[in-house]
C-alpha cells in the first residue's frame, strides 16, 4: 500500500471515528422509548355491575350489610385510636403555611386487610387475601383539610419493624398510600396519568383501585368510598431502583423532592435558592432521616448545587455541559407528560428527582394529577397555551434548542403511541366503566361535598368562578358524565396545541448545545485526525 493510500485509509478511519462518537452520544441523549418500564403492570379493566343496584347494601348511616359485594378489590382498616389532626395550614399573601404541631404523634397503630378474588367479586365475608399490622396517618397538604381523609400506611411486623408486602402486585413494599382526593370528582385524573406514564418513564408509581372501609370496634364496617392504593416514592428493587446508601460512602446516590419547606424532610438549602432562582426547597427523601450523615447531605447539596450552577448558568462554555450532570431523556419526558395533562404544579411541588452512584441526575416519577386536566382551582386552565417552559429548571432547559429538538421528536413518538385523542379516551371509558358501581356509592357517601356549591364548607375543593366579556361562569359541576367530558375536551384540545406551542419557544431558545457544543471533544477529534494519519504512516513506513 503506498504512501497516498494510507494517508486515505487513515482519514476515511477519522471520520469514522467522528461518526461513531456522534452516534453514541445521540443513542445515550434519545435512548428513552427503549427503556424498561412499569407498563406492563395494568390490565384492561372489565366493565363494571349495574350502577342501579349500587346502594343496594350500603346503610343511610353508610355502614355495609354482609351481603355488600364489589368488582373492586376491598381494603378494610382497623384502628388503635382516632386518627389526630397534627397540622394546620393558614392562608397569607405566600399561600397556605404549614404549622405542625410538636406535641401531637400523627401515627396510629392498626391492621390491614384486603379482599381481591380472581373471580372479580369481592365479599366482606370472604378470606382477606392478605392481613398485616399497619402504622397509619392522615396524609395531604391543602388535602388533609377534607372531609374525605387520605392515609400514608406503613406495614409493620408485631414487633412494630417493617414489613415488605406486595399489595395488589405492585411487589414488596412498606410505605403505600390510600389516595381519595376529593378535588377529583372523576376519579381518574391519577389513575390515567400513572398509567401512561407508566409506558414512557423508567418507574412510574403502579396503583390500583379499591373501596375502603374502616372496621368498628362492635365489628360493623363504614364505608370511605373509592380509593388508589399507590406505591410510594421509595427508594427500592421495586421502586426508585438506585443503589442502597452505605453510612461511610460519602458520595451517595440519592432521591430528592423539590417541595414546600416541610419539618418531615431534611431540607436543603441549594444553588438555586440560595441565589434567589428558585424559591422553593430541595428535601432529601433517601437516604432516610436515619441513615443520613452529615457528610453524605453535604455531598447531595454540593453534588445538587453543582447542577444549578451550570443549568443557571449565564456563560455558554458552562450553560453547554447541562447534559453531563442530567439524564435528559428524563426531562423531555417528565415535561411532555405533565404538560400534556396540564400539571401544572409539576416542576415546583411534589416534584421527585433522583441519582444513582455513578450516573446522571434524573427527574421522576410523576406524582399527583388531582388538579390537572382542567381541575385547578384558581382558574380555567387554557388548553391552547403551556406552561411547564415555565417551571424552574426547564425555564433553563428550554433555552436549549437541542432539549426543544428532543421535545418534538419524542412527542411526535408518543403522539403515535399513548398521547392521542383514541388511546386517550379509550381508556377513560374503560376506566368509568370500571368504576360505574362504585363511583355511584362515592358520590352517595360524600355527596354533601361533590354536591355543595356554597363555597361555605371549609372540608371541600372548589374551584373558583371565571369571568368572560363581564359575565360569571361558575366551574361547579354535579355530573360525572360532563366531568369525563371535560377532561377529554382539554386533552383533545391542548394535544392539538402543544407542537404549536414547543414551535414558539425556538424564538426564545439562545443556546444550541449538541455535538459541536462540547468543545473539550470537539478539540480532542480535531487533534485525532491530524494526528493519526502521522502516527499511521510512521507505522507503515
Amino acid at each position: 500500500m503506498n504512501q497516498k493510500s494510507r494517508l486515505l485509509c487513515a482519514g476515511l478511519g477519522c471520520v469514522v471515528l467522528v461518526g461513531c462518537l456522534a452516534c453514541l452520544r445521540v443513542h445515550l441523549q434519545t435512548s428513552s422509548s427503549q427503556k424498561p418500564t412499569a407498563g406492563d403492570y395494568y390490565q384492561s379493566l372489565a366493565p363494571g355491575p349495574d350502577p342501579q343496584h349500587a346502594l343496594d347494601h350500603i346503610n343511610s348511616d353508610f355502614t355495609a350489610d354482609p351481603h355488600f359485594s364489589s368488582n373492586l378489590p376491598l381494603v378494610v382498616l382497623q384502628l388503635d385510636a382516632p386518627l389526630p389532626e397534627y397540622k394546620s395550614f393558614t392562608d397569607g399573601p405566600d399561600g397556605f403555611r404549614e404549622t405542625v404541631y410538636e406535641d401531637v404523634d400523627p401515627w396510629v397503630g392498626g391492621k390491614m386487610q384486603l379482599y381481591d378474588n380472581p373471580s372479580g367479586e369481592n365479599l366482606l365475608t370472604d378470606q382477606p387475601v392478605l392481613t398485616s399490622g399497619i402504622s397509619i396517618k392522615k396524609r395531604g397538604h391543602t388535602s388533609i383539610l377534607f372531609d374525605k381523609p387520605q392515609y400514608y400506611i406503613k406495614t409493620v411486623a408485631p414487633d412494630g419493624t417493617g414489613n415488605p408486602v406486595d399489595l395488589f402486585g405492585m411487589g414488596d413494599g412498606e410505605a403505600w398510600v390510600l389516595n381519595g382526593s376529593m378535588a377529583d370528582k372523576s376519579m381518574l385524573r391519577n389513575y390515567l396519568a400513572y398509567r401512561v406514564s407508566a409506558g414512557i418513564m423508567e418507574y412510574a408509581p403502579r396503583c390500583c383501585y379499591c373501596e375502603v372501609f374502616l372496621r368498628e370496634a362492635d365489628g360493623t364496617h363504614v364505608y370511605q368510598g373509592v380509593y388508589l392504593m399507590i406505591e410510594a416514592v421509595k427508594r427500592g428493587e421495586n421502586r426508585v431502583n438506585i443503589d442502597a446508601s452505605r453510612k461511610k460512602n460519602v458520595y451517595t446516590s440519592y432521591l430528592v423532592r423539590r417541595d414546600r419547606f416541610t419539618v418531615f424532610d431534611t431540607m436543603l438549602d441549594t444553588y438555586g435558592r440560595l441565589n434567589g432562582l428558585d424559591p422553593e426547597w430541595i428535601g432529601v427523601k433517601y437516604p432516610s432521616n436515619a441513615r443520613q450523615t452529615p457528610e453524605n447531605l453535604a455531598y447531595i447539596a454540593q453534588d445538587f448545587s453543582r447542577m444549578e450552577q451550570v443549568l443557571y448558568s449565564q456563560n455558554p462554555d458552562t450553560y453547554n455541559t447541562y447534559s453531563r450532570y442530567l439524564d435528559v431523556d428524563s426531562f423531555v419526558d417528565y415535561f411532555l407528560i405533565n404538560e400534556y395533562f396540564g400539571n401544572y404544579d409539576a416542576g415546583e411541588h411534589s416534584t421527585y428527582m433522583y441519582k444513582s452512584s455513578g450516573e446522571r441526575l434524573k427527574i421522576g416519577p410523576v406524582w399527583d394529577f388531582d388538579q390537572a386536566m382542567n381541575n385547578s382551582v384558581v382558574d380555567e386552565t387554557d388548553p391552547l397555551t403551556m406552561a411547564m417552559q415555565d417551571r424552574a429548571l426547564f425555564r433553563e432547559l428550554v433555552r436549549d434548542t437541542t432539549f426543544l429538538d428532543a421535545l418534538c421528536t419524542r412527542y411526535a413518538e408518543l403522539r403515535r403511541a399513548c398521547l392521542n385523542d383514541s388511546s386517550l379516551f379509550a381508556l377513560i371509558d374503560e376506566t368509568a366503566g370500571f368504576l360505574s358501581a362504585a363511583r355511584r356509592r362515592e358520590w352517595y357517601r360524600w355527596e354533601k361535598d361533590y354536591l355543595d356549591n356554597s363555597h361555605t364548607n371549609p372540608h371541600n375543593f372548589y374551584l373558583n368562578d371565571y369571568t368572560v366579556d363581564g359575565t360569571t361562569i361558575s366551574r361547579f359541576n354535579d355530573d360525572y358524565q360532563q366531568e369525563l367530558y371535560t377532561i377529554k375536551l382539554y386533552l383533545s384540545r391542548h394535544g392539538r396545541a402543544i407542537p404549536l406551542e414547543l414551535q414558539k419557544l425556538y424564538d426564545s431558545a439562545d443556546a444550541a448545545t449538541g455535538l459541536w457544543a462540547e468543545k473539550e471533544l470537539f478539540l480532542l477529534l480535531v487533534l485525532v485526525l491530524f494526528l493519526l494519519p502521522s502516527i499511521v504512516v510512521n507505522r507503515w513506513r
